[in-house]
Order: C-alpha cells, then structure tokens, then sequence
C-alpha cells in the first residue's frame, strides 16, 4: 500500500490534495529529517511526523474522559462519557473501550462501522488515537507495520491485559 493510501485510510478520505502530497513527502524524508534527540529510530521519526501530519484528524490525551470528549467532537450527536461505567468497572479501562466500540460501529454502517486505533510511539503518556473505517483497519495496522509504526486496537489491548493479570486500575 502506498503512503498515501495509507494516510487517506487514517483519516476516511479527509486528508487529500496538496495537503496530502505534503505530508507524504514530510513523512517520507522523515529519517533523513533533523530530530530531536529522544527520536532514536527510523521507526519513530516516521511515527512522530505522522502524528504531526494528522494531529488535526485525532483525539489525542492522557485522561479517557478529555480522549472521549474529542472523540465526541468529530461526530454531529454522540453521547457524554459514561463516568457511571468507569466507577462500576472496579477502575479497568475495558467496559469503556467495549461500549465505545459498539457506539462506534454503529455509524458509518454503510462503510462497515468505524473503529477506534492508536498510534504507538509519541514519547508520551498520552493516547494518540484515530477513528477509521472498520473494514480498513487491518490494512492499516498492516502497512504501518511495514515502516516500523506501530497501530493497535484499544480495544484487543485492554482485552489481552485482562486476560492476562485480571482487572487493573488504570
């Protein structure tokens, strides 16, 4: 898949044009690019201007409840966060993504739902987050993979750890 296909699957078709042919090349120079000093790989210097390139098209924090009012923010009707839930969840983050999902699949039923991802990589504690068709979103994880960035579904993340070490406040 081609960087741009890839840039237009992360957005649903937002990022398009001179725009998006800008942020192809800045992505694309990205390891031969000047960087800060915490940028130790070409994996991450593609991380990192990729999340620059987008910032306008994400929910990006390090509190679930501001993540979802930005979420919130790019649908016309979408409901408040759920603090009720997270209070009844013993403080695992897990019912939230669950709920979020099926809020999620329900729009956009025409183009398969969509379906909340993370960009892995920013050097901080904060969740860079995309909302992207579901039916792209193997693609996605799959060709970002291929430049070393690293997508994953909150949701599949937050399952594995329960699975694994039961529930943890987060």
């Amino acid at each position: 898949m081609l960087l741009s296909e890839l840039l237009t699957k992360l957005t649903c078709g937002d990022l398009e044009g001179e725009e998006l042919a800008e942020a192809v090349t800045a992505i694309t120079d990205a390891p031969s690019a000047p960087r800060d000093e915490w940028i130790d790989s070409d994996a991450q210097a593609y991380t990192v201007a990729i999340l620059l390139h987008l910032a306008c098209h994400m929910a990006s924090s390090d509190k679930l409840d501001e993540l979802h009012e930005q979420i919130q923010d790019m649908f016309d009707e979408f409901p408040d966060f759920p603090y009720e839930m997270l209070e009844d969840s013993g403080g695992s983050a897990l019912p939230y993504f669950e709920w979020l999902d099926t809020e999620l699949a329900q729009r956009a039923v025409d183009e398969g739902g969509y379906e909340l991802i993370q960009i892995d990589g920013n050097g901080s504690d904060e969740m860079d987050a995309l909302v992207v068709y579901r039916r792209d979103t193997n693609d996605i994880i799959q060709a970002a993979a291929l430049m070393g960035v690293t997508i994953r579904q909150p949701l599949t993340y937050y399952r594995g750890i329960e699975a694994m070490v039961g529930k943890r406040p987060f």
